[in-house]
């Protein structure tokens, strides 16, 4: 395992730091804190975070409000919810949402099992999931997990201490689920090209989701809650589940709807909207895309 384990928005920002000129801009990442600010700079913040989180507490000193040049929110859901619980000022406020690299075209394998695959860290449903797994009890699917502690790096680890661990044993002896772990980033874009269905029964409140895009890039069917912006970032595309805080109740829900999108998920019609959905979202959620709206942005703010 490689020694910086990386999540979703350090390798969005360090894909933006690859692509992008910002010299003169500070470009400072969810912390709402007023010793990032950087005088003389364009003070930038890019939020990543969700409201509630304690990194954004910040959002409440009107110094700190003030002296940001601009707030970068990465889907409208997040920026509504910093309207509403921080009044967010809108005239310097601009929703850009995330991105991941585009993926080339690839069939979906046709063997006698479908592969189920969830990218995420293990608090945001995969104890639902594996309920909803167990409930399901079929043996014509498997599910490959990629969850651990180890994303944030060992100090981060090491502060969960064995949190999870009841939670990964589990899965390791549940018939048809294959715990993988932490893994790259590469090697679960290659998983996700080899897997059919997206299933994250989502109980954390997403400002975006990185996860999904790429599950969806990649020619997934997504079976999700409708928690946080998983609706927005997934949109018409995905089969949702309606969130509910009772997680027995949400993992039977959740394993109905999952059964469906099992039975169906060869017929013609579901093949011709994954063959629609892969093609949308590798137009409009890569950085083919994203890239140039962030140009704008910076060659705008530059002339101010």
């Amino acid at each position: 395992m490689p020694s910086t384990p990386k999540g979703g928005t350090e390798i969005l920002v360090e894909s933006l730091r690859s692509y992008l000129d910002f010299e003169g801009i500070n470009l400072i990442v969810c912390t709402c804190d007023k010793n990032l600010i950087v005088p003389g700079q364009k003070n930038i913040l890019l939020q990543q975070l969700s409201y509630d989180q304690p990194n954004v507490k910040g959002m409440k000193s009107g110094s700190f409000v003030n002296e940001i040049d601009y707030f970068i929110y990465n889907s409208h859901w997040c920026y509504e919810k910093f309207r509403e619980k921080f009044n967010s000022p809108p005239w310097k406020s601009i929703v850009i949402k995330n991105a991941t690299t585009e993926f080339l075209p690839k069939p979906k394998p046709k063997g006698k099992k479908l592969k189920l695959i969830y990218t995420s860290t293990p608090w945001r449903g995969l104890i639902v999931l594996l309920k909803a797994f167990q409930i399901l009890n079929r043996n014509d699917i498997e599910l490959d997990v990629y969850s651990s502690t180890k994303i944030y790096g060992p100090t981060f680890e090491k502060s969960l201490g064995n949190r999870y661990e009841l939670l990964f044993e589990e899965l390791r002896n549940t018939p048809g689920i294959n715990y993988k772990g932490y893994a790259t980033n590469q090697k679960i874009r290659e998983a996700l090209q080899k897997a059919h269905i997206f299933a994250y029964p989502s109980v954390f409140e997403e400002t975006s989701c990185i996860a999904a895009i790429e599950a969806m890039c990649a020619g997934c069917q997504a079976v999700v809650t409708n928690y946080g912006a998983l609706y927005e970032t997934c949109g018409e595309y995905a089969d949702f589940v309606c969130y509910d805080s009772d997680y027995s109740r949400l993992a039977k829900n959740y394993a109905n709807v999952l059964n469906e999108a099992i039975d169906h998920y060869w017929t013609p019609v579901n093949q011709l909207r994954l063959k629609k959905q892969t093609e949308f979202y590798n137009e409009n959620w890569t950085w083919q895309k994203r890239i140039p709206q962030w140009q704008k942005f910076l060659n705008q703010i530059r002339k101010k």
